[in-house]
C-alpha cells in the first residue's frame, strides 16, 4: 500500500504519483499556472472586436491561405512578422477564419512567454523563483490583454527576451547560441526593433573558451557567416531608426507612456529593490536584461510616432525583477512576505477594481484601454443591416477598408486618408498591373468624385480623425444626401442615393 502523503515534508522536488507517474510538484504547479493563464487568455477571445492593427494582420494570413504569401490584393507584400502571420493561417485552418483563429496564436506566445519567465526566475533563485516570476506573468493584465490580440506584439517580446536568455546560457553551453540566432532573426523579422539586440547576439563570444584558437577553427563557418550578418544589420539598424528632435514632442511621448504604469508605481517600486537583490546575485543576466530593454525604450522616446505597444515589451522584466523581490525577502528574512505576495496579487487584480487593476483573476471580455490602439466596433451591427450590406450587389464606400474586408466584405470604394495623420494619404500603393494608385489593404481604388450610383458609406471615428480639413469637405459633399441607418461609439453607417 502507498503510504499517505505527510504535506509538511512536501518540497518542489517531491515526486508525486499521477497516473501511475512520478511528477516533480514544482511541475505540477507550473502546469497549474499555465492551465490558469490559458483559461485566462482564450476567456471572451473572440468577444470585443479588433482595434486597428488587428484586421491588416488577420486580412495578411487570410491572403496566405488562398495564395501561400502574405500578398493583398493590391499586389502589396506584406512582409512583417512571418512567423506570426503563417502561425495566424494554420490557426485558421483549426478554428476557421474568424476573430478567436485570429487570436489564438498569441495565446499560445502568451503561454511560452509565461515559461520564459519561470526559466528567468530559476536562473536568479531556482524553482521557487521562477514559479513565482510564472505566476505573475500569467496573471498581469498587460500580457494578458497581448496575449489576446491578433497582432504580433506578444511574439516580439517573447522573442526578445528570449534571445536574451539564450546568450546568456551560451556562455557556458556554446549550443544554446543556435536558439539565441533562430530567435534574434525572428525577433527582427517581427520588428526591426530587434535589431538592438545585435552585441547580445555576441556575448557568448566573451568566454575565453570560445575565443580560443581551437574553438574558432571548429566554427569558422559560423564566424565567417556572422561578421556579414553584423555589418548589414548595423546598415539596418542606422537607417531603420527614425530620429526626431522635437524636445517638446518627445517631453509628450514620456509622460504619455508613463501615463499608462502610473497605477503601478509600487509595481516598479517593487521591480527597483527586486533589482538590486538580483544583481548582486546575477550581475551579468541583470546587465543582459536592462541594459539593451533600456537602450531601445530610450530610441522609442524619440520616434516620432506614439504607440503603447511599442514598449509593451518592457513590462516583462518589470515582472521578473518585481516578483523576485519578494522571493529574495522572504529567502532573507521571512517566508511571510510569499504570504504578502499573494496577498498584493489578489487585493490588486480585477476582482476588487474592474477599472484601475494590476492582476487578472477573472477574465475578462474587453480590449485593452488604449487610445494609440482604437478599437473599431463592428461586432454589434444589426444582423438584418449585416446581411443587407454582404449581399453581392451592394457597394460599401469606406476609409479604412481592412476591418469592413474582415467583418463584412471587401468595399467598392475608398476614400484616401493618412493612417498616422501624416500627410493625407498613407493608404496608397501603385498596382503596376492596372496602372493605378490603389488601397494597399483592399486592392480598390480610390474615390474621386461623387458616385452617381446607390451606396452604403461606412465611416470609422479613427479614419474620419485623420482626415484634413479638404478631406472633411469633400466627404461632406459626398454624404450631404446621405440616411444614418446605424452608429455606435466607433463607427457610423449611412445609405446614399
Amino acid at each position: 500500500m502507498n503510504k499517505p502523503l505527510n504535506f509538511s515534508k512536501i518540497t518542489l522536488e517531491t515526486n508525486i504519483k499521477i497516473f501511475n507517474k512520478k511528477i516533480p510538484v514544482w511541475v505540477i504547479l507550473l502546469g497549474i499556472i499555465l492551465l490558469f493563464g490559458l483559461f485566462l487568455r482564450i476567456s471572451f477571445l473572440d468577444a470585443p472586436s479588433f482595434w486597428v492593427d488587428e484586421s491588416i494582420s488577420s486580412n495578411a494570413a487570410v491572403k496566405i491561405l488562398e495564395k501561400g504569401f502574405p500578398i493583398f490584393d493590391s499586389g502589396a507584400f506584406y512582409s512583417r512578422a512571418m512567423l506570426f502571420h503563417y502561425s495566424q493561417s494554420i490557426s485558421m485552418i483549426i478554428f476557421g477564419i474568424n476573430d478567436f483563429g485570429a487570436r489564438f496564436p498569441s495565446v499560445i506566445f502568451g503561454l511560452l512567454t509565461i515559461i520564459l519567465a519561470y526559466l528567468f526566475g530559476k536562473e536568479f533563485g531556482g524553482k521557487k523563483a521562477g514559479l513565482m516570476t510564472a505566476l505573475f506573468c500569467s496573471i498581469f493584465f498587460l500580457e494578458v490583454f497581448y496575449s489576446k490580440q491578433a497582432r504580433f506584439y506578444q511574439l516580439f517580446q517573447l522573442l526578445f527576451f528570449a534571445t536574451i536568455y539564450f546568450s546568456y546560457k551560451a556562455k557556458t553551453n556554446f549550443k544554446y547560441f543556435y536558439y539565441s540566432l533562430i530567435t534574434f532573426v525572428l525577433a527582427i523579422d517581427t520588428q526591426i526593433a530587434g535589431i538592438i539586440l545585435t552585441p547580445v547576439l555576441l556575448y557568448p563570444f566573451f568566454n575565453k573558451k570560445n575565443l580560443s584558437k581551437k574553438f574558432l577553427l571548429k566554427n569558422k563557418f559560423l564566424v565567417i557567416l556572422i561578421i556579414p550578418i553584423i555589418y548589414f544589420l548595423i546598415e539596418r539598424f542606422i537607417s531603420a531608426i527614425n530620429i526626431g528632435t522635437n524636445t517638446e514632442l518627445v517631453f509628450y511621448y514620456i509622460t504619455s507612456y508613463f501615463g499608462f504604469f502610473s497605477h503601478l508605481l509600487p509595481i516598479l517600486l517593487f521591480a527597483l529593490i527586486g533589482l538590486i537583490f538580483a544583481f548582486k546575485e546575477k550581475k551579468e543576466l541583470c546587465f543582459l536584461l536592462i541594459v539593451p530593454t533600456l537602450i531601445l525604450l530610450f530610441l522609442l522616446f524619440f520616434v516620432d510616432l506614439f504607440a503603447f505597444r511599442y514598449i509593451y515589451f518592457i513590462t516583462f522584466p518589470i515582472i521578473i525583477f518585481s516578483s523576485l523581490m519578494f522571493y529574495f525577502l522572504a529567502k532573507k528574512y521571512d517566508n511571510l512576505l510569499i504570504i504578502i505576495f499573494f496577498v498584493m496579487i489578489f487585493l490588486t487584480s480585477n476582482l476588487f477594481n474592474p477599472f484601475i487593476y494590476s492582476t487578472i483573476l477573472v477574465p475578462t471580455y474587453r480590449n485593452f484601454n488604449d487610445f494609440s490602439a482604437p478599437e473599431i466596433n463592428y461586432k454589434n451591427i444589426p444582423s438584418e443591416l449585416l446581411s443587407e450590406l454582404k449581399e453581392e450587389d451592394s457597394r460599401i464606400i469606406t476609409l479604412y477598408s481592412s476591418h469592413v474586408e474582415w467583418y463584412i466584405k471587401k468595399p467598392f470604394l475608398i476614400i484616401p486618408f493618412s493612417m498616422s495623420g501624416k500627410g493625407t494619404n498613407t493608404i496608397n500603393y501603385y498596382n503596376s498591373l492596372i496602372d493605378k494608385n490603389v488601397d494597399v489593404y483592399s486592392g480598390q481604388e480610390f474615390l474621386e468624385e461623387k458616385p452617381s450610383f446607390e451606396f452604403y458609406f461606412i465611416g470609422d471615428n479613427f479614419s474620419l480623425s485623420k482626415l484634413k480639413p479638404t478631406q472633411v469637405g469633400f466627404l461632406d459633399t459626398i454624404l450631404d444626401d446621405c440616411t444614418e441607418l446605424y452608429k455606435n461609439s466607433s463607427i457610423v453607417i449611412k445609405k446614399c442615393s
